[in-house]
């Protein structure tokens, strides 16, 4: 069993997880792609994403983007994040989370990210950006 197969579910099945609705597409070679929809959970009272939302799907998006990379006694957790919104995604807007890794060190994992909305016409909307750092334990945690 692979190293995202032991986590995969246990991540989306997490309570915040559910509640966004988040889905992960994509998780392989140091890339990932997850989405979710703007809705009433993950809405602010003026009808945008809210920010805190994008910061916390940004840090699980680069989770599955490092996670197939690691040994089965590896586990990723974040020491910085850093989220840019860049403009709103409005209530009933999927937004999509592209990550990568730029780098994987023994002890420390940098990864990037994209937010966007895919519109109507299929052109993509950026909708923030994201860098995030990840410690990486051995022979701790699950």
């Amino acid at each position: 069993m692979s190293r995202l197969q032991q986590v995969r579910e246990g991540v989306l099945n997490h309570p915040l997880h559910r509640a966004c609705d988040l889905e992960l597409v994509h998780s392989a070679d140091g890339r990932a792609e997850v989405r979710f929809a703007v809705n009433d959970f993950t809405a602010n009272p003026q009808g945008a994403l809210h920010g805190g939302i994008l910061y916390a799907m940004m840090d699980v998006a680069c989770f599955f983007a490092v996670v197939p990379q690691l040994n089965d006694d590896q586990h990723p957790v974040s020491v910085e994040v850093h989220t840019s919104v860049l403009r709103a995604a409005l209530h009933g807007e999927t937004v999509v989370i592209r990550s990568w890794v730029d780098r994987l060190g023994r002890t420390l994992g940098a990864m990037r990210c994209d937010a966007l909305v895919i519109n109507e016409d299929g052109s993509e909307r950026l909708i923030g950006t994201g860098n995030v750092t990840k410690s990486i334990l051995t022979g701790r945690g699950r």
